[in-house]
């Protein structure tokens, strides 16, 4: 069965919308399996952190269907696609298809190039598929989260507790500050 990994991300109400959208997301795909959560600078405009994780499922809906549920599931949570595309939202949430060419399913699908542009996608995504390759490339997702300039976007994790998934743990991909799990 095909997997899809769900990038989510949010910097406004961020805990409670990251929990809806997961709850969504699980009533529409099955089974999730989560990594944990990052805190995040806003980046491209000013505003507040955001709060981003991916979520894996296995699916035999086909993606352009997946990215036009995606794009309803951000309307229901509240996102204004009026607003700049940088720019404080409730809920934003991408597919990311292991092995899929790029830009073949639409604006809600994250490239390759943002994976290894962006520490908010790259780590999650190293945490929950350590061994899995980006193609062309073929890095593992551990080896090209282990040489990315971390000091560029700094990530700290943070204690969520996700529908169905309970606290999370460290992982060893991040360093984890003292009092968080």
């Amino acid at each position: 069965m095909p997997l899809l990994v769900f990038c989510i991300g949010s910097n406004e109400n961020a805990a409670v919308n990251i929990r809806r959208a997961l709850t969504e997301l699980k009533r529409s795909f099955g089974p999730l399996r989560c990594s944990n959560v990052y805190r995040s600078a806003a980046a491209g405009f000013d505003g507040a952190d955001f709060l981003n994780l991916a979520a894996l499922a296995e699916t035999d809906q086909a993606v352009p269907g997946v990215v036009c549920w995606l794009k309803q599931l951000e309307l229901r949570l509240g996102r204004d696609p009026a607003k700049p595309s940088f720019s404080s939202r409730p809920i934003d949430v991408d597919v990311f298809v292991p092995g899929a060419v790029d830009g073949a399913h639409g604006s809600l699908t994250v490239t390759h190039q943002e994976v290894l542009d962006s520490a908010f996608i790259l780590c999650p995504l190293a945490e929950l598929l350590p061994d899995r390759k980006l193609e062309p490339d073929g890095s593992s997702f551990a080896e090209l989260w282990t040489h990315f300039d971390k000091s560029r976007q700094p990530l700290t994790p943070v204690e969520l507790d996700l529908p169905g998934q309970g606290p999370r743990v460290a992982t060893g991909i991040t360093t984890i500050p003292s009092g968080l799990r």
